[in-house]
């Protein structure tokens, strides 16, 4: 699925008027390529910074709770990620708020898969991100809900799964798959929900050669269920290091690892659906981590 178009104009003289307009102390410094994503676009300002703007109206909220919520809660964590070092307001060329953050080297988790030895790396990073969220959080549509909202689609998707998994020579292991489920579904809530990045797959995370080395856009930050965030970590990393990660995390009950295999496995059951290549890779070999699907 192609991601939207620009609803305004985003162009490198666009950020340079914003710049020479609100910070012209940076307007000085070389723009480099632009990185778009579904919600934002980026541009490289110089060799350590960035410029970060919503490309849809609906991005617009997500830009401002990272100008108000990433930046306080961001000088308490020691892992690499994109700071937010100035605030943009609405100017002449553009009409909503933005930011200019740190940049960060390194390719996607994506691009350069992370090895097992990134996992403790990780669940030390979300011990830092899962402390107790403020009353007036963000709630997210998607990822702050029960896990029970989510059944429908995982029905759907597991169903997908049993269809495609032959012609990749592959099964579903339909008890296994139930058991996670099951499993999950009857797992207490037994933390307090906390703040978590709510959209931590391989996009968001940066490889340097299979280490861990970052935690990119924090559009979706929300309060939840830390076993969502750690949910996610089954599309980033082996099995092996989906462990190193909940053992540095440290302290996670047997609820809280049946939620977050239960969340695992509806992610990776939808990621396999999307008709971009990579993507589908990634929930594919997610659900052979899971155990859910086996050679046939």
């Amino acid at each position: 699925m192609p991601s939207p178009a620009d609803e305004v104009p985003i162009t490198p003289d666009v950020v340079a008027a914003l710049l020479a307009e609100q910070h012209p102390d940076l307007a000085h410094l070389p723009l480099g390529r632009r990185y778009a994503g579904w919600d934002m676009a980026m541009y490289r300002l110089g060799e350590d910074l960035a410029v970060r703007l919503p490309r849809r109206v609906a991005a617009v909220g997500s830009m401002a709770t990272e100008l108000r919520w990433v930046r306080e809660l961001g000088t308490a964590w020691t892992f690499p990620t994109q700071q937010v070092v100035r605030a943009g307001e609405p100017g002449a060329a553009y009409p909503w708020p933005w930011a200019v953050v740190t940049w960060l080297p390194g390719a996607t988790a994506a691009e350069v898969p992370l090895d097992a030895s990134a996992g403790a790396d990780l669940g030390r990073a979300l011990t830092q991100v899962h402390v107790p969220a403020a009353p007036d959080a963000p709630y997210n549509d998607e990822q702050s809900v029960p896990l029970s909202a989510r059944v429908p689609v995982v029905l759907r998707s597991l169903a997908h799964v049993e269809e495609h998994a032959p012609a990749r020579g592959l099964r579903l292991d339909r008890e296994r798959a139930e058991r996670l489920w099951a499993d999950a579904l009857a797992a207490p809530v037994d933390v307090p929900r906390t703040w978590i990045h709510a959209d931590l797959h391989p996009y968001n995370l940066l490889s340097v050669e299979g280490r861990f080395a970052g935690v990119l856009d924090w559009a979706d930050i929300a309060e939840g269920d830390p076993a969502t965030d750690l949910g996610f970590l089954w599309l980033a990393l082996p099995a092996a290091g989906v462990a190193a990660a909940f053992e540095a995390y440290g302290g996670l009950s047997d609820a809280t690892t049946a939620r977050a295999h239960g969340t695992g496995l509806a992610l990776a059951a939808g990621w396999v659906q999307w008709d971009e290549t990579t993507t589908r890779e990634i929930g594919w070999r997610a659900l052979t981590e899971l155990g859910v699907a086996r050679p046939a």
